[in-house]
């Protein structure tokens, strides 16, 4: 589209820059200056086209912003005969009109300084452009292969919480088949509506706090099938919060990372606090009283946290503390309106 723009209004400027600046002062009456807009007009559409095959042929042999140098030495090597030829064939047609009474090697000196620069204009603005539309479709090229790559590593973190949730499950539902399979059956139940969900909400990107904390109703019952009145959860969410986002199942994944790694027990409660601040932030927080031996882990929870963050371009905001006896993560909600944009 560019190209047609520049062979039209190409012949037009190097016309008008020609005839105002070099001819007019060779033009006395009217036969001269009929010849002066002939021999212009003729300059500029012959400097146009020359300069315009010289981009065309170059960028067939040395195409793409890589090889912009090659290019170039490619049109000096061509263009230099070709524009001493067509410099000829302009005074050689000056002097066909009339214009000229004489050709001589200073005339011929001056029509070929001018007809270089005339073509030079032309390659110029060919190749400015040229260079402008390939940039431009690299860009797009990198940001769409961005895109597509961030879409691929977000999915597959998304894929991991549901056999991570899956695995801790069935650790606690093994548990249960040995100590009290009344509850066993019971918890098997609440994992069937709990995966239920989490195979309908895993195809999205973020979800609402509102949604999230119905799912996580949902859960904590699961988890107070083993556990009872041992875990306490404690949501003090403003509900001017309920509409914004945050990725799918950073709750779940939290909650069951303070259950795996703390005593739970009646001597010892634990209990899981959930608030708002100020700032959009949400606080998810534990009293530290860990486990003496830990259960096997593969550290995947908080990892794919920091990561789903890193790719939301939200990781700043991401903070994980331990002190004053209380575990803490602070992980910030997105308003729909700023997702959109």
């Amino acid at each position: 589209m560019y190209e047609r723009k520049i062979r039209g209004y190409a012949p037009l400027f190097l016309f008008l820059f020609l005839l105002l600046f070099f001819y007019s002062m060779l033009i006395h009456d009217r036969d001269s200056a009929v010849n002066g807009v002939l021999i212009s007009l003729f300059y500029a559409v012959a400097s146009g086209e020359a300069g315009r095959f010289l981009v065309l042929f170059s960028r067939r042999k040395w195409p793409g912003n890589r090889n912009m140098v090659k290019r170039v030495r490619l049109i000096i090597v061509i263009g230099t005969p070709l524009l001493g030829m067509l410099a000829l064939a302009n005074q050689l047609f000056g002097r066909w009109i009339g214009f000229y009474k004489q050709v001589t090697m200073g005339d011929y000196a001056f029509i070929a300084g001018l007809t270089i620069l005339c073509s030079l204009l032309v390659v110029g603005g060919y190749e400015a452009l040229y260079y402008m539309a390939q940039w431009k479709q690299l860009f797009m090229e990198s940001q769409r292969l961005k895109k597509s790559n961030l879409d691929s590593q977000y999915q597959f973190l998304k894929d991991q919480v549901k056999p991570h949730f899956l695995f801790n499950s069935l650790n606690t539902l093994s548990a249960l088949i040995v100590n009290d399979p009344v509850k066993a059956e019971s918890f098997v139940e609440e994992m069937a509506a709990v995966y239920r969900y989490l195979l309908k909400k895993n195809s999205r990107e973020l979800t609402t706090f509102r949604e999230e904390r119905i799912f996580l109703e949902s859960y904590v019952l699961m988890l107070r099938t083993r556990f009872e009145e041992s875990l306490i959860v404690q949501i003090e969410v403003a509900p001017c919060k309920e509409q914004y986002l945050l990725p799918p199942f950073v709750l779940q994944l939290l909650m069951e990372n303070a259950v795996k790694h703390n005593v739970v027990s009646r001597d010892k409660p634990l209990t899981i606090t959930i608030f708002s601040d100020d700032d959009d932030n949400l606080h998810i927080q534990n009293n530290l009283q860990p486990k003496v031996r830990q259960e096997p882990s593969d550290k995947t929870g908080l990892q794919n946290l920091r990561t789903r963050y890193r790719l939301l371009k939200k990781e700043q905001a991401l903070r994980i503390t331990a002190a004053d006896g209380f575990f803490t993560v602070v992980i910030p909600l997105i308003q729909t309106n700023i997702y959109h944009n």
